[in-house]
């Protein structure tokens, strides 16, 4: 969500029939930092009496911003716990260069013109984990998670693990039994011509890592790289690395068979594109249903 084009529907319009949560938060952009040309992470503080409730994993805001006119639509990335954080209670957003977009050009300006400015925000999004449209015995019996991120599109993803990680394995919005996650992504280059980094890439690698080897937790992690300088087929305990874009098999192989689907949940969050087919292809897959695959699409 906030990677805008010209001719795109203003956020506020698209999401116009999703509710928010009661209550306004106050903010301020209180750290900044650079993951690559065309990606900042952008911290906001939390600043006086917060709402009662915090967000869900995947949720998004409406940013306002007191220059700015039009209302930013951004995919929360943190864990709702660090709105709770006793010394620094804050939200993280990944940003996307978009020139295009004014709160989002906004956040892109000099650090030194934004840092300390002040925001604020509301809380919307039905694109969380667990599902919102489950019941509660159904995400109970939540065996298997698949989450398939493409681009930008890992922001959602990103609080939502971070989440589960937090909360624990075989818990009720914690990690089930097996999670797979498929990220594919391009590495851009920088002026100097030197690989960038990936959005993410050193925290789900780490996220991967910490759960290597557990016995309550098989998790799965693989990062597709499509700009041509990944590395073939290589892997790890906790990584596999591909050279090419995610491919219809490898959807089929993080679901399972077909006589393991009952209890499994799909996310997919990309471009309309990528997201569109994916979907269509889940939703027709034996023994999975349609309500077992969510989506959100990177516009």
């Amino acid at each position: 969500m906030a990677n805008v084009r010209e001719d795109s529907i203003p956020h506020v319009v698209r999401t116009a029939h999703e509710q928010r949560q009661a209550g306004v938060w106050n903010a301020t952009v209180s750290q900044i930092d650079e993951v690559n040309s065309s990606i900042r992470l952008i911290r906001l503080g939390i600043v006086g009496a917060a709402p009662e409730r915090t967000h869900l994993p995947g949720q998004y805001i409406d940013l306002s911003i007191p220059s700015i006119p039009t209302i930013g639509g951004f995919t929360i990335t943190s864990p709702p716990l660090t709105t709770r954080d006793p010394t620094s209670p804050h939200i993280e957003l990944a940003i996307q260069r978009s020139p295009n977009n004014p709160p989002a050009a906004y956040l892109w300006r000099a650090t030194p013109d934004i840092l300390h400015a002040p925001v604020s925000f509301l809380i919307g999004g039905n694109f969380v984990y667990p599902p919102a449209h489950l019941t509660h015995d159904e995400c109970s019996k939540i065996d298997r998670a698949v989450f398939v991120a493409g681009g930008v599109g890992i922001n959602p993803i990103m609080s939502m693990l971070s989440a589960m990680h937090a909360r624990g394995g075989r818990k009720l919005g914690g990690m089930p039994r097996r999670v797979s996650v498929l990220y594919t992504c391009r590495r851009g280059r920088d002026a100097a011509g030197e690989p960038e980094k990936v959005l993410f890439e050193d925290r789900l690698a780490g996220l991967a890592q910490k759960w290597a080897g557990s016995e309550v937790v098989e998790y799965r992690y693989t990062f597709f790289e499509t700009s041509g300088q990944g590395r073939q087929n290589e892997s790890s305990v906790a990584i596999r690395h591909q050279a090419r874009r995610i491919r219809h098999d490898d959807l089929l192989e993080a679901i399972g068979p077909e006589d393991d689907r009952a209890n499994t949940v799909v996310y997919v969050c990309g471009l309309p594109a990528m997201t569109d087919e994916f979907v269509e292809l889940l939703k027709t897959q034996p023994g999975l249903s349609e309500k077992q695959v969510c989506c959100e699409k990177w516009w």
